[in-house]
């Protein structure tokens, strides 16, 4: 029984040390990746946006993905036309679940990018914020036009609470 309890000591130990070198080796990776971030300069680095640039580049754009939960446990993904007012994003949808979603005042995401897959480069912009309902259009911005066809009535308004960007730089840079 004691040669038992300390064989399992000794596996627990072992894994112990296991876990640590893993732990340490994710730190070590993870600092040396938000160190890219901070410097672009060649082919393959990563740079953080600021938050102004990520506004001018969203404003570039009309088409972007939400993403939300559907139902319980079932995450939703979609493209959709936007508008950019101030530091928020505009929607139309119609009748579901990304209107039952800003209904409940859900928090979601919403991602725009400009990939260069030729180049392996480009840029990716992610607003997080609450989804809301709005009944009139705010006096600073358009409204957005959908392309798809039906009725898309409801307005809805993402309040930004975080926007967050990425550069990565292509093989034509010079």
């Amino acid at each position: 029984m004691l040669r038992a309890a300390r064989a399992l000591r000794g596996d627990a130990l072992d894994n112990a040390r296991r876990s640590l070198a893993v732990i340490g080796r994710s730190r070590s990776d993870r600092a040396e990746l938000q160190g890219s971030l901070a410097a672009p300069a060649v082919a393959g680095d990563l740079g953080a946006l600021g938050h102004d640039e990520c506004l001018a580049l969203l404003g570039t754009r009309k088409v972007g993905r939400m993403a939300y939960v559907a139902r319980a446990g079932v995450p939703q993904i979609v493209p959709l036309n936007y508008e950019l007012a101030g530091d928020h994003v505009l929607v139309r949808t119609g009748p579901g679940p990304l209107l039952q979603a800003a209904q409940r005042h859900d928090h979601v995401a919403f991602e725009v990018d400009d990939l260069e897959e030729l180049l392996h480069g480009g840029w990716s912009v992610v607003v997080q914020g609450t989804l809301t309902e709005l009944h009139a259009t705010p006096r600073d911005a358009c409204d957005p036009t959908p392309w798809a066809a039906g009725p898309r009535r409801h307005l809805l308004q993402l309040e930004t609470r975080r926007v967050t960007g990425r550069r990565l730089v292509g093989l034509d840079h010079p």
